[in-house]
């Protein structure tokens, strides 16, 4: 990467999770994650639960292995306010399964480091 240049090289943490044991599962590549029990990961979210991480795979089946990232960039798409990218700011997850949102209170997880509001999308260092 040259002097100058925004980004640089990214290291991530995508560890293997499953997806529950029963109910529907209908989990997207990219959709924002939380814990529902030990290393089991739902995209069934309610407004302001905390995020666990990024599927990094998608699945419909219960109780199959999937890599979630829980530590590097994510983009997420975000519903309502726009997130504030303030060096201490990160999201939750939103009514909106596999999306996240600002925050009513709180820092929420991670800090936001670019919104692209025309595409709706947040970056994320989780």
């Amino acid at each position: 990467m040259a002097f100058g240049d925004t980004g640089g090289s990214v290291t991530e943490l995508i560890i293997t999770c499953r997806t529950p044991g029963s109910g529907g599962v209908a989990i997207g590549k990219g959709d924002v994650v939380k814990l529902s029990g030990a290393y089991t990961v739902t995209n069934a979210t309610d407004a302001e639960d905390a995020i666990f991480g990024e599927a990094m795979g998608a699945a419909t089946e219960n109780d199959v292995a999937i890599p979630v990232k829980v530590r590097g960039i994510s983009i997420f798409p975000y519903t309502g306010t726009t997130p504030l990218v303030n060096g201490v700011q990160g999201v939750v997850a939103s009514a909106t399964d596999g999306s996240v949102k600002a925050p009513a209170t709180g820092n929420g997880r991670g800090i936001n480091v670019k919104v692209d509001t025309a595409a709706s999308v947040v970056h994320v260092l989780i």
